[in-house]
């Protein structure tokens, strides 16, 4: 039987949508970015790895959340939140995930992780109104 959860990637976009909709800045990290091991036309000519190893050089850290927010809580005690998307069902946390996650709260930060669009409209507004 076919699986109907949909992707993170899927869950993201709509949590993203939602953000323009309601004009909260959000960005991606892109950690969870396809990235082929050929080229588009099939060709073996793609430097995957040697890819990998420019983002990395370029500030790209594995297992940091999928997306920033920048917006101000209500207190103004915050003015940025992080966020680590999940599927809705069968999404768990890697190690160097939690790693982050446990770096950045140390650090004062805040962060959440949100299994699904819903619950990451849901840590959104959670954060914004504390």
């Amino acid at each position: 039987m076919k699986n109907t959860t949909p992707k993170e990637s899927e869950e993201q976009i709509a949590f993203i949508k939602y953000c323009d909709l309601h004009h909260i800045m959000a960005i991606s990290t892109q950690n969870g970015m396809y990235i082929p091991k050929k080229s588009d036309d099939g060709k073996k000519d793609f430097n995957h790895f040697g890819y990998i190893r420019r983002q990395k050089a370029m500030g790209l850290r594995k297992g940091f959340p999928d997306i920033v927010i920048f917006a101000p809580n209500r207190t103004k005690t915050h003015e940025v939140f992080c966020l680590e998307m999940k599927r809705t069902q069968g999404g768990k946390l890697k190690p160097e995930q939690e790693e982050w996650i446990e770096k950045l709260d140390a650090a004062g930060y805040m962060v959440g992780i949100a299994f699904g669009c819903d619950a990451a409209i849901r840590c959104l507004h959670k954060y914004l109104e504390s």
